[in-house]
């Protein structure tokens, strides 16, 4: 099969994940070719476009229609916002819509689009390469942690990285020794002055390079971890939770859609209970449902998981089962059956 794969290559985690697609695809034997989305011409008859689902995606894909077989495979942190009159509904009808978890599904169901299937996203598993020279760099500063909590997020209000750097010092005060690494950069929030007004900066390392670490020194980041923490209010599908169980660690992270679809809670992780939801509208795209929780409960997952040897042991174990259900290899041939 003659397949393109069109995406934003300007997008890093959507041309991260087309170009993981295609090496699934060219490996079974497919001619398969990326083309960024302002392509004059895409001539394969076969369009898997890999992108966040907005009315602006809907009407981009109209030029490839009748001619083409056009599968969308999509992303949506919420609830889409388009007219319930607009030509968008009519044309979303003639291509195939593929959600990458259930929680993007049951979003774009909710308002009346089409659905044909999910198909979670895929990690190269036995992909384990990492940064040699940085990891030893790193572990010198962790090498007296009795623990070393992991975060990684853009600097967006909906990942709760405040979160995560309240519930440090919280976890610092109980267990001194213990580490916090938030890879992440400029954005909503102002890291460091957090940082300093907290008295954390001896045991929090804020990169402030999101983006610009190549993927060998994050996978550096993830082996040295004892568990990884995601601390979003909402996700469309969250990656750096598989990218944790591709290096075997746990992961603790909110007991909501789409984490809950991919963390079982006592087996592959810690799920926090969720105390409330509240709906945010993100500019004229989406409605968010944020899953807000407690700092505190947060904390006492993060004291578990330090303290608990056995309990983290039994996690890893269970991990493996994980990652075979991620591996890009398994999961992402399931979309050529859309075409």
């Amino acid at each position: 099969m003659r397949i393109a794969i069109v995406t934003h290559f300007d997008v890093v985690s959507h041309f991260v994940n087309a170009n993981r697609i295609a090496n699934v695809f060219t490996k079974q034997g497919h001619e398969c070719k990326l083309y960024n989305f302002d392509a004059k011409e895409v001539p394969e008859d076969n369009i898997l476009y890999v992108y966040t689902f907005f009315a602006s995606s809907i009407n981009y894909l109209a030029r490839f229609l009748p001619e083409k077989r056009v599968v969308f495979y999509t992303a949506c942190e919420g609830f889409p916002i388009l007219d319930p009159i607009s030509s968008e509904r009519t044309l979303a009808k003639e291509i195939k819509i593929v959600a990458n978890s259930d929680f993007t599904k049951m979003c774009l169901e909710a308002t009346q689009l089409p659905c044909e299937g999910v198909v979670p996203h895929g990690l190269q598993m036995d992909y384990l390469q990492y940064d040699k020279k940085f990891y030893e760099y790193v572990k010198t500063w962790t090498k007296e942690a009795s623990a070393t909590f992991f975060c990684l997020g853009g600097n967006y209000q909906r990942k709760g990285l405040d979160r995560f750097i309240l519930a440090s010092k919280l976890v610092s005060r109980k267990i001194s020794n213990a580490c916090f690494i938030l890879h992440s950069g400029k954005g909503d929030l102002n890291i460091p002055a957090m940082i300093n007004n907290l008295e954390l900066s001896k045991n929090f390392w804020f990169t402030n390079s999101f983006g610009l670490l190549h993927e060998d020194k994050i996978n550096a980041l993830y082996k040295l971890c004892t568990a990884y923490v995601q601390p979003s209010y909402c996700e469309s599908f969250c990656i750096p939770t598989i990218e944790a169980f591709r290096f075997h660690r746990p992961v603790i992270t909110i007991d909501a859609p789409p984490m809950n679809e991919i963390v079982i809670n006592g087996e592959t992780g810690i799920l926090i209970p969720s105390s409330k939801v509240q709906q945010v509208q993100h500019r004229e795209d989406f409605v968010m449902p944020f899953h807000l929780y407690s700092v505190d409960d947060l904390t006492d997952a993060m004291i578990k998981m330090a303290e608990s040897k056995h309990f983290k042991s039994d996690l890893i174990r269970n991990i493996g089962e994980a990652r075979k259900r991620y591996d890009a290899g398994n999961v992402y041939p399931k979309l050529l059956g859309f075409f």
